[in-house]
C-alpha cells in the first residue's frame, strides 16, 4: 500500500501511546495527519520522538497551507519541551528565528523547560528584539529558568515592556535569579500599573530576604498609602521579624496609627504571616477598630499566630496558600494543579483543582451541577451558601452520606478568577471536619492569586 493511501488513526495511536505508529504518521504526506500526529506526541510524551520531532521542527512553510504547517512546527516545539530531552536544545534554539510567532513563543518556552545554559543568549536577544509580545513574555519566563547574571540587565530592561504580562514575567525571572542589581527596579515594580506584576514583584522580593528589608521598610512610610499598603504586605511575606513592631505601630498605636484603613488592614494581614506573639496586644486591639476591614483581618491574623508552629507557605506558579505542615503534599499535576495532604490524624483528604479557560461555566452553574451530584449519591444532607475567597464570591457547598455504613463529609469551595475555575475539595468523617474546622478555613482564607 503506497504511504500516502495509508490514513492513521491519530486518536487510536494517542490512545494506545502507540509511539512509534505516531512517529510513522509524521512522515505521511497528508500534511494534516503530519499536525495531528505532532500534536499528539505532545501528549504522548517519549524521548523515542526525539529525532522525528526535531525533523518536524522544521517543516518547510507550504503557501497552500501556511497554518498546517505553522502548527506542525509549534506542536512539534511543544512536545520537544515536555519531553524534555537536550538533543532538542539546538535545534529549539534555531526554531526562535522561525518566521512566526507562534513557533517562536513554544521554542523558548521548551527551552525555558529544558533548563539549559545555552539558551541563554539566544533568549535575551528575542526579549529584547522579538516584536511579539507572547514571544517576549516567554523568552522572559525561560530567562528565568536558563539565565544567569548575563540576563539581569535584559531583564530589568524588560519592566519597562508596554504589555503587563512581558514586565510580570521578567518580575518573576529576576527573583528567581536573586541578583541585588534587580532590587531597586523591583521596587520601582511595586508602583507598576497592573496588579498582577505588582504582586510578582512582592514574591521577587520575598526571595531577596534581607536585602529587601529595609528599602521596603521605607515604602511603608511613603506618603502614598497604596504604596504603604503594598509594602506592608510585602514585609509579611518575607518573613523578618523586625517588620513586627512599625506593622503593630501602624495598626493600632494610638501615636503612630496609620491613618488609612486599608494600609492597616495589610498590616494585621503581615502579622499574622509573620507570626509572632509579640503582635497580639496590638491584633487584639484591632479588634475594636471601627471598620469591620480591619477588624476581619486582624481576627484572622489571631488565628493565624494561635496556628503559626503548623502552618507552612506554598507557592507555585500560579497561586499559593498557607497549609498545615503536618499535612503531606503527595502529588502535584500541572495541568490540573492537584493538592493532595491529610490531617494530623490522616483523616482529611484535600485536593485543590484549576480549570484554566472556563468560558461556560460560571461558580454558581458549578455548584449546581455540585449540588446534582450530591443528590445523585444519595446524600442524607446538603448545604449550600455563599462565600468570599480572596476577594471573589464563591460557594460553599458539603454534603453528608453514608459509605459502607461510614458516615462520610464531603465539602467543596468553589470560586471563579481571569476566567479560571477553582475549587477546594475535602472529605472525611463528619466528626474530623469539625475537629480541623479552622485549619480548612484557615487554608480557604488565605489562598491567593499572583
Amino acid at each position: 500500500m503506497a504511504l500516502d493511501e495509508y490514513r492513521p488513526d491519530i486518536d487510536e495511536l494517542k490512545a494506545n501511546k502507540d509511539v512509534e505508529g505516531l512517529i510513522e504518521a509524521l512522515e505521511h504526506e497528508d500534511i494534516i495527519i503530519v499536525k495531528e500526529a505532532a500534536r499528539a506526541l505532545k501528549y504522548v510524551g517519549d524521548e523515542r520522538a526525539v529525532d522525528a520531532l526535531i525533523q518536524s521542527l522544521q517543516f518547510p512553510d507550504d503557501k497552500s497551507n501556511f497554518t498546517i504547517a505553522m502548527s506542525i512546527r509549534t506542536f512539534s516545539a511543544e512536545a520537544l519541551g515536555i519531553i524534555g530531552d537536550e538533543r532538542a536544545v539546538i535545534p529549539l534554539i534555531e526554531a526562535l528565528a522561525d518566521e512566526t510567532s507562534d513557533v517562536r513563543a513554544k521554542a523558548a518556552e521548551a527551552l525555558g523547560r529544558l533548563g539549559d545554559n545555552a539558551a541563554e543568549e539566544p533568549l535575551i536577544l528575542i526579549l529584547d528584539n522579538d516584536n511579539n509580545s507572547e514571544v517576549r513574555k516567554l523568552a522572559a519566563c525561560a530567562l528565568g529558568e536558563v539565565g544567569g547574571e548575563d540576563s539581569v540587565e535584559p531583564l530589568i530592561n524588560a519592566l519597562d515592556d508596554k504589555e503587563w504580562p512581558v514586565r510580570k514575567n521578567a518580575v518573576k525571572s529576576l527573583g528567581k535569579i536573586g541578583d541585588k542589581r534587580a532590587l531597586k527596579p523591583l521596587l520601582k515594580a511595586l508602583e507598576d500599573e497592573d496588579t498582577d506584576v505588582k504582586r510578582q514583584a512582592i514574591h521577587a522580593l520575598e526571595k531577596m530576604k534581607k536585602e529587601a528589608y529595609k528599602p521596603l521598610l521605607k515604602m511603608f512610610y511613603d506618603v502614598n498609602w497604596q504604596n504603604r499598603s503594598i509594602a506592608a504586605e510585602a514585609l509579611g511575606r518575607l518573613g523578618d521579624r523586625r517588620a513586627v513592631e512599625p506593622l503593630s505601630k501602624a495598626l493600632s498605636n494610638s501615636r503612630v496609627r496609620d491613618e488609612n484603613r486599608y494600609v492597616r488592614g495589610k498590616a494585621a494581614e503581615a502579622l499574622g504571616r509573620l507570626g509572632d506573639k509579640k503582635a497580639i496586644p496590638y491584633l487584639e486591639k484591632a479588634l475594636n477598630e471601627k471598620y469591620i476591614f480591619v477588624r476581619k483581618r486582624a481576627q484572622e491574623a489571631l488565628d493565624l499566630i494561635e496556628l503559626s508552629h503548623d502552618l507552612e507557605h506554598y507557592d507555585n506558579d500560579y497561586f499559593e496558600f498557607d497549609y498545615p505542615l503536618s499535612w503531606d503534599l503527595e502529588e502535584i499535576y500541572e495541568g490540573e494543579k492537584l493538592i493532595i495532604g491529610y490531617s494530623p490524624e490522616n483523616a482529611i483528604k484535600l485536593s485543590f483543582n484549576l480549570k484554566q479557560n472556563a468560558d461556560g461555566i460560571s461558580a454558581g452553574d458549578f455548584a449546581a451541577i455540585i449540588m446534582e451530584v450530591f443528590e445523585e449519591r444519595n446524600a442524607i444532607k446538603t448545604t449550600k451558601k455563599e462565600i468570599i475567597v480572596d476577594g471573589t464570591t464563591g460557594y460553599q457547598l458539603s454534603s453528608d452520606s453514608f459509605v459502607s455504613a461510614v458516615p462520610k463529609r464531603t465539602m467543596v469551595v468553589t470560586f471563579k478568577r481571569h476566567n479560571d475555575l477553582f475549587y477546594f475539595w475535602f472529605s472525611g468523617k463528619p466528626t474530623d471536619m469539625g475537629n480541623y474546622a479552622k485549619y480548612m478555613e484557615i487554608m480557604i482564607n488565605s489562598f491567593h492569586l499572583k
